[in-house]
């Protein structure tokens, strides 16, 4: 029986996605809990601890009504007690703002996962884990592949969602550099260290390759010293040349911390490159598939026609969401759709982002004078 269950460490990885679909319990319910662990909906710590328990209750009160055996009820029961113990201390964690955790104790199986994005209070008791909101938030970042590579060493890695972990070390013994009195001798000698070279690099370069088939990273960073990397780069397969978005001067020895650091900053601007491009597109794009501003991007969002989504971060305001139908308004009244009653948000361009990742459509956050024209959103339609 599981006693604790803790933050999957490291990158989440198509592996780890895989061990849970495979998971099937006939006869047996498994735990799929998505918390919204948003400080910035809560207020504070304290505040996304609230919301975790109350949700935790909800789902407790769910347990007690199923028709089911009192041992798999009370299995069910002491995990979300464990869920709720890790809510608590895992609250207010950087950069965590979802929390999606999969639990078949029977199975010794436990995943949480802490995600940078929004999520909804969801439950689901099946047979099998239900991943569907996971990779609907997976799917709002980039895998990286990362390779370190020296003469006769390297490190491969995996970059995702700000964390690096490393895959593979490799190390290739070289012949040491030594004095031949043979001038012939010493040149033969220095061509077979350069083979050695070349046939370390022609060895990084396939499990690079190697990686980017188990794992199908979208972006390529290479680092290296300076008089390294070109020859490293040769090397490697033109469908990993293409996937290029960065040269690092680095070391193959520097600390992983440092990695992730350079990395963060890699990703980030990445990001604001791709909300960019998607500025451009959207300004492009016929008036038909362009939405500026909230009262239009709302609308967009209730017809479901949401492709991509432009927001400015620390952008906040209150609005409304009616309880009917689920539309979004700044002001208050009868819903204009719907003529529903009104409840009211303290972050409506939360809500906005939340329903467009639960829509399947993409977010990025674009700090940029350009979206101030649009109140801070604006959307690209999907026709």
């Amino acid at each position: 029986m599981l006693q604790r269950i803790e933050l999957y460490p490291g990158v989440l990885t198509q592996r780890a996605l895989r061990q849970l679909e495979a998971l099937h319990r006939s006869q047996e319910r498994v735990l799929s809990v998505y918390l919204d662990v948003d400080p910035q909906r809560w207020g504070d710590i304290e505040g996304v601890r609230i919301a975790a328990k109350n949700a935790l209750n909800q789902l407790r009160e769910h347990i007690r009504t199923l028709a089911i055996s009192n041992g798999e009820r009370q299995r069910l029961l002491r995990e979300t007690e464990l869920l709720q113990e890790l809510a608590y201390l895992s609250a207010g964690r950087r950069g965590m703002r979802g929390l999606a955790s999969f639990i078949a104790s029977q199975a010794e199986v436990a995943f949480a996962f802490p995600l940078p994005w929004p999520l909804r209070h969801q439950y689901f008791l099946e047979e099998r884990f239900v991943l569907w909101p996971l990779r609907q938030a997976l799917d709002q970042s980039d895998l990286f592949g990362i390779v370190l590579v020296d003469k006769d060493e390297a490190k491969l890695f995996l970059g995702y969602l700000g964390e690096v972990e490393e895959v593979s070390y490799l190390f290739d013994e070289v012949p040491p550099k030594i004095r031949i009195p043979d001038a012939f001798g010493e040149l033969q000698f220095r061509r077979k260290q350069v083979e050695h070279f070349h046939h370390h690099f022609d060895w990084v370069a396939y499990c690079a390759l190697r990686l980017w088939e188990q794992e199908p990273f979208r972006h390529l960073i290479i680092g290296g010293l300076r008089e390294v990397l070109p020859q490293f780069e040769w090397h490697l397969h033109r469908y990993l040349k293409d996937l290029i978005v960065a040269r690092w001067e680095i070391s193959v020895h520097t600390p992983q911390m440092e990695v992730r650091e350079r990395f963060e900053q890699e990703e980030s601007r990445l990001l604001q490159q791709q909300a960019a491009r998607l500025w451009q597109q959207l300004n492009e794009a016929p008036p038909a598939q362009q939405a500026r501003g909230p009262e239009q991007v709302f609308r967009a969002l209730w017809q479901r026609r949401i492709w991509h989504l432009l927001v400015k971060p620390k952008t906040h305001y209150h609005g409304h969401i009616c309880s009917q139908c689920g539309r979004l308004h700044l002001s208050g009244g009868p819903c204009i759709e719907c003529g529903g009653t009104m409840t009211h948000l303290s972050d409506v361009y939360e809500e906005a982002v939340r329903e467009t990742l639960a829509q399947s459509a993409h977010v990025r956050y674009w700090d940029h004078p350009a979206l101030d024209e649009c109140d801070g959103i604006a959307a690209l339609l999907r026709y």
